[in-house]
């Protein structure tokens, strides 16, 4: 029995390979961006829990605090209301851009050509629904693992004893797990059922079910991949990043030079990690969606870049020059890469969207940004 799940690990480096390849600097750039959102930076709510600090326990000898000093609570709750609810409109902000990007990166990988705008706009409503769902997954989590940690909180008097805590840590564990392997399968598998069949995320994850159900152990052996794939391309990212970080430091030392550099060595270091990062987390998209094509031919989002690699690569024009230029791509329908003769990757040749607006040459959608072409005709399904 063939594992697809094993053999497609080496199939997804050759389909990345042909999509970040050769290397264009405003595609990564693009692509850069998506990954903030998606893959590269995550907004993240923990909640830590401490035992009596300060409560219920005897002063301490020394001097105690001056009662002046004192704060009003009534005071301070206010503003720390505030800030609780500014970070939570930003995490949200996030997320939803987030989910949004989501189907702009797989748009991008289906076609070979990344354009933010057109992709993003004719996706708002799958990534509206992606993101109510990871908002419920997300409430859901927190009533699970809230409810049980206020009980004991407002039920154990002074300080909580470790077997409290021991049971929060055993009951956080499974359903983290969980949670995450949910919004795993979400992203990376039903987020694409999403896009090829214009389907809400409860109706993607019921045509899904019957492919997860019957292939259970391709996809337990591709969480099992993914989670030493993550680790290893975390500890390498870790490495890079603080080679990248070294200079920077050693300029920071410098009195007068080190402001400048904070400022603008900041914003560098955040851009080359993403640019490290495009590469990873195309890499961990396209290794899923082969798994999903191959279980389920229905729901193959790249069947052209599967079929080109799998048949000894597509057909080139020469070495690393990417999807052959002539057909405008390994099926031949328009969705070509790297049309060598425009290095602004002006693609009117490709997409009959934009052939009323030749000014564009931007690849982030027509000159005012809203794509008002048929997009039946730009490979819309």
């Amino acid at each position: 029995m063939t594992m697809f799940a094993i053999d497609d690990l080496s199939d997804a480096i050759d389909v990345t390979r042909e999509f970040l390849t050769p290397v264009r600097p405003w595609m990564w750039l693009k692509l850069a961006l998506v990954v903030f959102f998606v893959g590269g930076a995550g907004v993240s709510s923990p909640m830590s829990f401490g035992g009596g600090g300060g409560f219920g326990g005897e002063p301490t000898p020394g001097p105690g605090p001056d009662p002046g000093a004192s704060v009003d609570v009534g005071e301070v709750l206010p503003v720390v209301i505030a800030v609780v609810l500014v970070i939570l409109v930003i995490g949200l902000a996030f997320l939803f851009v987030g989910s949004l990007f989501e189907f702009t990166l797989l748009e991008s990988l289906r076609s070979g050509e990344v354009h933010i705008r057109r992709y993003t706009k004719r996706n708002v409503g799958h990534g509206a629904r992606l993101f109510g769902f990871r908002v419920a997954l997300g409430l859901i989590g927190l009533v699970l693992l809230g409810l049980p940690v206020l009980a004991i909180v407002f039920s154990t008097p002074g300080a909580i004893s470790l077997g409290l805590i021991g049971a929060l840590v055993l009951l956080a564990i499974p359903v983290g797990i969980a949670f995450a392997v949910i919004d795993r399968l979400t992203t990376v598998f039903v987020a694409p059922t999403m896009l090829e069949h214009d389907l809400g995320v409860v109706a993607a994850w019921k045509r899904f079910w019957p492919t997860l159900r019957g292939h259970w152990t391709e996809y337990a052996v591709y969480l099992l991949l993914v989670w030493v794939l993550q680790l290893v391309l975390t500890f390498v990212t870790g490495i890079l990043f603080v080679i990248l970080l070294i200079p920077f430091l050693i300029l920071l030392i410098i009195p007068v030079l080190g402001i400048v550099v904070l400022l603008l060595g900041l914003p560098v270091i955040l851009l080359g990690v993403l640019l490290i990062q495009v590469p990873i987390v195309t890499y961990l998209r396209d290794y899923a969606l082969l798994v999903l094509g191959d279980t389920d031919a229905d729901l193959d989002l790249i069947p052209d870049q599967r079929a080109a690699v799998r048949d000894g690569g597509p057909d080139r024009d020469g070495p690393g020059s990417g999807w052959d230029t002539d057909s405008d791509g390994p099926g031949g329908d328009g969705r070509g890469q790297n049309d060598t003769a425009d290095p602004w990757e002006r693609d009117e040749s490709r997409d009959d969207t934009d052939s009323s607006d030749p000014a564009d040459d931007t690849g982030w959608g027509d000159s005012n940004g809203w794509d008002d072409g048929n997009e039946d005709d730009d490979g819309w399904r």
